[in-house]
């Protein structure tokens, strides 16, 4: 079994959006079983963008096969505690998603406490909340100061029954998601778009990261995404090629640690 805990989808207006069987067959070629889809809510840069995803489109998409897909909702401290709390209430107990996407690096820093309110709901629902960091998305005004992962350390500590998934590993600064997580049982990372990241770059990034990762932590706690479906099969062959895990290693990665998460 493979799960991917980081994947998207397009909106369906936009010319990007691919229809669910091109997903399933990325999956079945790569043996991935199940794949989770994040919301997204940029706030009003998404607003003007245009880019915000509703959760009626992950809901859809994830009921045309919900033995394969597993959605998540998203929120963001400019829709104020209560659009934040009448979302998520409705996405979790109408829609059936199972966790929430945070976007930093659309305008805000991960430990900003309006959205405290959304976290004690994640904790009081036990949903997992997945937050962006490291390298910022390309999209026009993200911002990459509000991407290092250390600001999640005040969270970690603040909410400590509240699953936390650091996304991209905070990649470059994977030695602050280790400190985060370090004392810190609830906080996971995941790998996704680590291979995009080594081509862009030109330099590895994959393979030490993940050995920095289980050297400090363990593979108890880090999580394999692709963060796209083209970038599926690279991230997988990268984490069953390295040498420095074990075969629980690799099963604890590929599956187990996203089956615990994600409660299934």
């Amino acid at each position: 079994m493979i799960i991917d805990i980081h994947n998207h989808i397009s909106l369906k207006s936009s010319p990007y959006y691919l229809p669910v069987d091109e997903y399933l067959k990325a999956m079945d070629e790569c043996g991935v079983e199940k794949a989770v889809i994040l919301g997204k809510d940029y706030g009003k840069l998404g607003d003007r963008q245009q880019s915000n995803l509703p959760d009626e489109e992950t809901a859809t998409f994830v009921k045309a096969h919900p033995d394969r897909f597993i959605g998540f909702t998203a929120a963001h401290p400019d829709r104020g505690v209560e659009q934040n709390l009448e979302r998520i209430e409705r996405a979790v107990n109408d829609l059936g998603l199972k966790g929430i996407k945070i976007n930093p690096h659309a305008g805000h820093y991960p430990n900003d406490e309006r959205l405290y309110p959304v976290f004690e709901k994640a904790t009081a629902l036990g949903v997992p909340v997945m937050f962006h960091t490291g390298i910022k998305a390309p999209s026009e005004g993200t911002r990459v100061k509000y991407c290092q992962p250390i600001y999640l350390d005040d969270v970690a500590v603040d909410f400590p029954d509240m699953t936390i998934i650091i996304a991209h590993a905070g990649y470059p600064w994977v030695e602050e998601t280790i400190l985060v997580g370090l004392y810190a049982g609830n906080v996971y990372a995941d790998i996704s778009t680590l291979t995009q990241i080594e081509g862009v770059m030109g330099f590895e990034v994959m393979l030490p990261t993940l050995q920095k990762l289980t050297s400090s932590w363990g593979a108890q706690r880090v999580l394999f995404g692709s963060d796209g479906i083209f970038n599926m099969e690279e991230t997988l062959t990268a984490v069953k090629s390295a040498d420095f895990l074990s075969d629980s290693d690799r099963e604890k990665i590929l599956w187990k640690n996203a089956k615990e998460v994600l409660n299934l």
